[in-house]
């Protein structure tokens, strides 16, 4: 089983964000962004890379959470440190693909879950503008997160 301690996210606010895929509404791709929260999003991107969200809002309503980075935990032999860093190395890893999307991350014993984790210090969580957009409006926010020092972080 392979398994890795998240350290970078973006997230995406649906309807009230340009940036986010559900901007524009619904659509057989984005269904999964408007809920229930607790299911995976699965895109593909540059017609090479696949990117894991994690759905976040209250059914109805779209909004995801983009898992840009991890450190790997378990399963992972041998890997280079940054192996996780940046949202196409970290779907790679876990060979997850677009048949991955609409499954439930948090029921244990899935296929792909989320669990608890011992915290981090807050003192190394770092906030900031996303990263990899290009209009202003939507890389000002604030809504990236990351732990300063992790090897997992894909832009410091």
């Amino acid at each position: 089983m392979k398994a890795a301690r998240i350290v970078e996210v973006e997230a995406y606010l649906g309807g009230r964000d340009p940036a986010s895929h559900a901007y524009r509404g619904l659509t057989p791709r984005t269904a999964p962004m408007f809920g229930p929260p607790g299911r995976s999003y699965v895109y593909f991107v540059y017609g090479m890379y696949h990117c894991l969200n994690v759905v976040t809002e209250r059914d109805g309503v779209a909004g995801a959470v983009l898992l840009r980075g991890a450190e790997p935990v378990a399963g992972f032999d041998k890997l280079p440190p940054r192996a996780l860093a940046g949202p196409g190395k970290l779907a790679r890893a876990f060979g997850l693909t677009t048949e991955h999307t609409n499954l439930d991350l948090v029921r244990y014993g899935a296929t792909l879950s989320i669990h608890d984790a011992p915290p981090v210090p807050a003192s190394r969580v770092v906030r900031s503008a996303r990263v990899g957009l290009n209009d202003h409006a939507t890389t000002s926010k604030p809504w990236r997160l990351y732990v300063r020092g992790s090897p997992g972080v894909s832009r410091p």
